[in-house]
């Protein structure tokens, strides 16, 4: 009895001195104004951003009538139209004698680095409209359907549910080469809050929903912290928790950029395995995809290649550097697969990669990044935008051109 007794005493003791700790700690802490991550919201509400909600056909999209500031990379006010899209209103019927220009994509396209009339889609509106080809329509009209963190899959199925209502003379890929061939693959790609296409028995590509039986929580175990799955009381009134998940968070964090890192140099090489293998066979058949049902609605259809950071990097030097750590052959390997599949294939591929390279070794100026985030590196300045719209503009431009010109008699 008295062992019982003894053990009682010491369990309590133990217990006792634990809750003491917890209590000097938090004290401790709110004293210090140390602070961590409070657990706020819907993971699907608040991924990628605050700008953006869960869709049970994309997995996420932009939030229809959402408005605010942006400082996280870049700065700029962002705002969002009734139909979900970072643009201004339009209207679904499009006007008379206007040309219509719709643009998929990822975050580059969505761009909320950069105020809006900075994005290359806005400079391009502007640009087309001085085109000779384009100087007997009345209107031009860009529309921006990018979304940060999309792949082919999800611009595909964006392309069917959304960009069709506008009936678009013209359909523009935006392909971001650092990332776009992983977002297609499950076996790559880190978030799975997403759909995926894969081939079926008769090769056809069928697209793959069940990340909608997935939990939110469950997107993706790189960017949740085990704190994460308590209950919202208790960590939003302790300072221990929330500063234990910041330390979880901090280090998961620097872990995926290292990994990233290591996996993105794939995007510049030859498949060397099989995931990469059936990722560049899906995001080849999407592509393919998404031209046919352009051409069937007798629109144009433009793919334009956006390069990795590293691909238009000023220093000459420091890309060779890199090439040679990572065993690649050509930089630009994935904007050659791309053209010849769209020499095969018929349909237009503009690589903005190598263009952009010489302007930038040549004036020693960086297309990427911003004084807040990574230097030369993340996302398109407002250089970038600009150099984008550019060639974009010229592209389209002789295109339509050539569409006007008289066919030769056989």
């Amino acid at each position: 009895m008295s062992k019982l007794k003894d053990l009682g005493v010491n369990l309590g003791l133990t217990l006792g001195g634990l809750l003491m700790g917890v209590v000097i700690g938090e004290i401790g802490l709110r004293v210090a104004k140390v602070e961590g991550y409070p657990k706020i919201g819907d993971f699907a509400d608040s991924a990628p951003t605050r700008f953006h909600t869960s869709d049970q056909n994309l997995g996420w999209k932009l939030k229809p009538g959402v408005s605010g500031e942006w400082n996280g990379e870049g700065a700029s006010f962002v705002q969002v139209n009734s139909e979900g899209l970072r643009d201004r209103e339009h209207t679904k019927a499009k006007p008379p004698n206007t040309l219509r220009v719709a643009v998929l994509g990822d975050s580059f396209t969505e761009a909320i680095h950069v105020p809006v009339e900075q994005t290359f889609w806005s400079k391009l509106e502007r640009k087309l409209g001085n085109c000779e080809a384009v100087k007997g329509r009345k209107n031009v009209e860009v529309m921006n359907f990018g979304v940060q963190g999309y792949g082919t899959a999800q611009a595909l199925i964006m392309l069917r549910k959304k960009v069709w209502d506008y009936n678009p003379d013209i359909v523009i890929l935006a392909f971001f080469i650092g990332n776009d061939v992983i977002n297609n693959s499950p076996q790559l790609e880190y978030d799975l809050y997403r759909p995926f296409f894969a081939y079926d028995a008769s090769g056809k590509l069928v697209p793959d929903m069940s990340f909608r039986n997935r939990a939110p929580i469950d997107r993706n175990e790189r960017a949740v912290s085990f704190v994460d799955r308590m209950p919202s009381l208790i960590v939003n009134n302790s300072r221990i928790l929330q500063v234990i998940k910041k330390v979880d968070l901090e280090r998961k964090k620097r872990e995926l950029s290292e990994d990233f890192t290591a996996l993105s140099t794939q995007n510049l090489k030859e498949p060397q395995n099989a995931a990469w293998q059936e990722a560049w066979r899906v995001t080849e058949g999407l592509i393919v995809t998404m031209r046919n049902e352009v051409v069937q609605k007798k629109a144009d259809f433009l793919v334009v290649t956006i390069g990795d950071p590293m691909q238009v990097r000023p220093d000459a030097p420091m890309r060779k550097d890199f090439m040679t750590k990572n065993n690649i052959q050509d930089l630009f390997y994935p904007d050659r697969r791309l053209e010849k599949l769209g020499a095969r294939e018929g349909f237009r591929v503009l690589n903005l990669s190598e263009q952009i390279q010489g302007y930038t070794e040549k004036y020693q100026v960086c297309a990427h990044g911003f004084e807040n985030s990574v230097p030369c590196g993340g996302h398109w300045n407002e250089l970038g935008h600009r150099l984008a719209s550019i060639l974009i503009n010229r592209n389209l431009c002789q295109q339509l051109k050539q569409s006007q010109l008289p066919k030769k008699q056989p």
